[in-house]
C-alpha cells in the first residue's frame, strides 16, 4: 500500500488543492471613488435625474423627454396593465412600469437603465426589436444600454422584472463613434 492511500482525507485535501491549477479571480472593480466617470455622448445629463412615477398602464404613463434622465418609481408587477404581454415572465415580487416618449426623427435610439430590468419598446401593439445591447461604462451607474431603430412617432417603454422600486432611465439618440 502506498503512503498516500494511508493518509487521512483531512491531510490529503490540502495536497490536492496545492496541486490544482490556480483559478483566475475576477478582475477587481475600478476604484470609482478615485475616478471621474466618462459618460457616453448624449448621456452627459445622466447624473441629474428627475423623480417620476411610472405608469401602471398607458393611461397613467408619464411622457419622458429624450436627453433627460429620470428616476422612474415603479409599481408592483401585478398592478401593471401591459401594452403587450411581456416577452419574459418576471419573478414574483418584481416591479414594473411604463413611460411614453416621442421620436421626431428616424434613427437609432439608446436606452440606458441604471439597474436590472427587461425593456420593451411598443408601438401599435407590437414590440420593436432591439438592434444592440451592452453594459454601460464603468463607474457611471449605467448598468445596461439597449439600442432600437425607431421611426417618427409615439412609443411606449414597458419595463418589467426590476427588483428595485426606483430605476434610473434615460433615452438619447445613439451616437456613432468614428473609427
Amino acid at each position: 500500500m502506498s503512503r498516500i492511500t494511508k493518509m487521512s482525507p483531512a491531510l490529503l485535501f490540502p495536497l490536492l488543492m496545492a496541486a490544482a491549477p490556480p483559478q483566475e479571480s475576477p478582475a477587481p472593480e475600478p476604484a470609482c471613488a478615485a475616478t471621474r466617470p466618462v459618460l457616453p455622448v448624449g448621456f452627459e445629463g445622466w447624473s441629474v435625474r428627475t423623480p417620476t412615477d411610472a405608469g401602471a398602464g398607458t393611461r397613467s404613463a408619464p411622457v419622458m423627454v429624450l436627453g433627460r434622465a429620470t428616476d422612474l418609481r415603479l409599481v408592483p408587477f401585478d398592478r401593471l396593465i401591459p401594452a403587450t404581454p411581456p416577452v419574459r415572465i418576471p419573478e414574483a415580487g418584481s416591479v414594473a412600469g411604463m413611460a411614453l416618449f416621442q421620436v421626431a426623427r428616424a434613427g437609432t435610439y439608446r436606452f440606458a437603465l441604471g439597474g436590472p430590468a427587461w425593456i420593451e419598446i411598443v408601438r401599435g401593439g407590437h414590440v420593436v426589436p432591439a438592434v444592440a445591447h451592452g453594459h454601460g461604462p464603468a463607474c457611471t451607474g449605467i448598468r445596461k444600454m439597449i439600442d432600437f431603430r425607431l421611426a417618427p412617432g409615439r412609443y411606449i417603454m414597458q419595463l418589467t422584472g426590476a427588483s428595485a422600486a426606483t430605476l434610473p432611465v434615460m433615452i438619447a439618440p445613439a451616437q456613432r463613434v468614428a473609427a
